[in-house]
């Protein structure tokens, strides 16, 4: 059953073309992953297809309610009680951002709507919160349209993909995974087709030289041919002449029509590799003994012992408020109980991205106490998925994934050899992710980081710490 229906949607901010889409459908139990890159427009179209945007030009057909979990939203609505104790829900006035997203998540399901839209639903969730969320969206009894930095929540629930890419959507019937493999194959078909595009100009270009050399030896006498001679023999050589400047002009008018093969873009080479005078010596570049932090009655830590080997990238998960950042910034304050090598110089990435000066460029605020010359410092923007254009564009008008690129790229180009990352993973989107695990694959500084998200956890990490009850366990 058609549950809603959109032809010939257009919408622009100012001179530029967010969305331009000739055509799209949601049945009943489909299951939607709508993917593309920070300012692509995932959101506007979500917004669109809600009735809480206009498009500037087609429209929107709704066959029945819809339920959304909005990024951003303070009023989520009534929650029914069974998901206020499915959730964990406390009725208190001050809530926290995972307390805020499992309210949203609450209201909405709380509609049983035939057709749920979610827009990054795992913002600050901590991974028991995604779990569960994951566990509720896989019983959802309709249809589901979700954007979602969550790799593994994405290939857990989607079983099609729509790409935004330049405003155009692209529909893919198969899961996450399915669509990057696809993705990979469409790549390197068009790598195929440019490098044969070369070969064969490169083959074209050569006979026509070697043709144009014919023609201007066949014009000439031999050498030893004697003027008498060279009159009898002209005509002969006029006929071939004419028969090479043919072949040369049917030559040409191939290469000419030879249709143009674009090569594929490829990132910048760049490695975050340190130079061993940076390296840190000290087997540990961070101690923590004995620390212990209350919050008025509440004690967050608890006599917390945690040793942080130099060279590891080691991550710390968990439930939210159960001590993470606490502990984060127990560390960079030097509390009693903590001890950082004179070796370390930090680099620190907070959920705030406050090092960022609003008024200047990206380019500009990742220069400004760079350790690596400019075109690193681009490459590395590069592979944070982050254009020329974007790096011209001052941070003050930057979507909130953007300032996480840009605060991200100026920590990684500071030269520093301790990292520490408090949730770098908010409001990036999947391709930002790839690039930034490479990244931070080839820092070979010391590396600590809390995050919740599974893939990247996965494919970084050396060792991952759980805290629960303010204590830490090292997981298998």
């Amino acid at each position: 059953m058609m549950l809603l229906q959109a032809q010939h949607l257009k919408k622009e901010y100012g001179i530029q073309e967010v969305l331009d889409i000739e055509k799209l459908e949601i049945q009943d139990y489909d299951r939607i992953g709508l993917v593309g890159r920070n300012g692509a427009g995932k959101s506007t179209l979500l917004s669109i297809l809600a009735g809480d945007l206009a498009p500037d030009e087609g429209y929107v057909k709704r066959f029945c309610p819809i339920a959304f979990i909005r990024q951003f939203q303070d009023g989520a609505g009534e929650v029914q009680a069974d998901y206020i104790s499915r959730l964990g829900l406390k009725h208190s006035a001050i809530k926290s951002g995972g307390e805020r997203t499992r309210m949203a998540i609450g209201a909405a399901f709380s509609r049983n709507a035939p057709l749920l839209f979610a827009d990054e639903p795992t913002t600050n969730l901590d991974l028991d919160g995604i779990l569960l969320l994951e566990k509720m969206l896989s019983g959802y009894p309709g249809a589901l349209l979700m954007v979602s930095h969550d790799r593994a929540l994405l290939d857990k629930i989607c079983t099609v993909i729509w790409e935004l890419d330049e405003g155009m959507l692209r529909v893919f019937e198969g899961s996450y995974s399915q669509w990057v493999k696809q993705k990979e194959r469409e790549r390197d078909f068009k790598q195929f087709e440019y490098d044969q595009y070369q070969k064969e100009k490169k083959r074209l270009t050569k006979n026509i030289r070697e043709f144009r050399e014919q023609s201007r030896a066949v014009g000439k006498p031999p050498k030893r041919m004697s003027s008498s001679e060279w009159r009898l023999y002209k005509g002969t050589a006029s006929i071939q002449q004419g028969h090479v400047q043919a072949r040369t002009r049917a030559t040409l008018s191939r290469l000419e029509h030879l249709e143009e093969k674009e090569r594929p873009a490829d990132l910048p080479e760049v490695s975050m590799k340190l130079p061993p005078s940076m390296e840190i010596r000290a087997r540990n570049a961070i101690s923590v003994r004995g620390l212990t932090v209350s919050y008025g009655e509440r004690e967050v830590l608890a006599n917390l012992d945690f040793f942080l080997p130099s060279g590891k990238r080691t991550f710390i998960t968990g439930p939210n408020g159960c001590g993470k950042s606490t502990l984060i910034k127990a560390i960079l304050s030097r509390a009693p109980g903590v001890s950082i090598t004179s070796e370390a110089k930090i680099g620190y990435l907070s959920q705030e991205q406050d090092t960022l000066n609003p008024s200047k460029t990206v380019l500009a605020n990742v220069l400004e106490d760079a350790a690596f010359p400019e075109p690193i410092c681009r490459a590395v923007l590069a592979n944070l998925s982050m254009s020329r254009a974007d790096m011209e564009k001052p941070v003050s008008v930057l979507s909130g994934g953007e300032r996480v690129k840009a605060a991200m790229a100026k920590v990684l180009v500071s030269g520093c050899n301790l990292l520490i990352l408090d949730e770098p993973t908010n409001h990036i989107d999947v391709y930002t992710m790839t690039g930034l695990e490479r990244l931070l694959s080839s820092y070979n500084g010391t590396l600590l980081a809390v995050s919740h998200d599974r893939a990247f956890i996965r494919n970084v990490a050396d060792q991952v710490y759980e805290m629960r009850d303010g204590k830490l366990l090292l997981r298998n």
